[in-house]
């Protein structure tokens, strides 16, 4: 984010929480179980909600894929051309994930329902209603 000094402050606001977040090893995982178990297998909550919280949830796992690839088995190389790769496909993630919140955020705030893709079928096979 210190490329981007703007996209820095726009993250300002919840820096304390991205590093409370980022800070403790098992914080995304207790997460994660909190969105899962709280929010989308709630049926006293609205449908509307409980569909894109199960969205968000499983653009976080997909999301993870990529993370392992470019953490674990594809460390940062030293060589130019390999660097210039290795950011632009952290940039291709961050702008991927940028632009799937946006979608969602801008779709809840009008009252329609967000169908990201690669994860829209999925999420309306888990939220069930009874």
């Amino acid at each position: 984010m210190l490329q981007y000094p703007f996209v820095a402050r726009a993250f300002a606001p919840v820096a304390p929480l991205m590093y409370i977040y980022h800070a403790f090893p098992f914080a995304p995982f207790l997460v994660f179980l909190a969105i899962y178990s709280g929010i989308v297998n709630n049926t006293s909550l609205p449908r509307f909600v409980r569909y894109h919280a199960m969205q968000a949830v499983l653009l976080d796992v997909l999301l993870i894929i990529p993370q392992v690839i470019l953490n674990d088995l594809w460390k940062a190389p030293t060589d130019p051309l390999g660097l210039q790769a290795y950011i632009t496909a952290y940039n291709t993630l961050f702008l991927f994930t940028s632009i799937c919140a946006a979608y969602g955020m801008g779709s809840s705030l009008v009252g329609v329902t967000a169908r990201l893709p690669l994860v829209a079928e999925a999420a309306d096979a888990q939220v069930r209603d009874f």
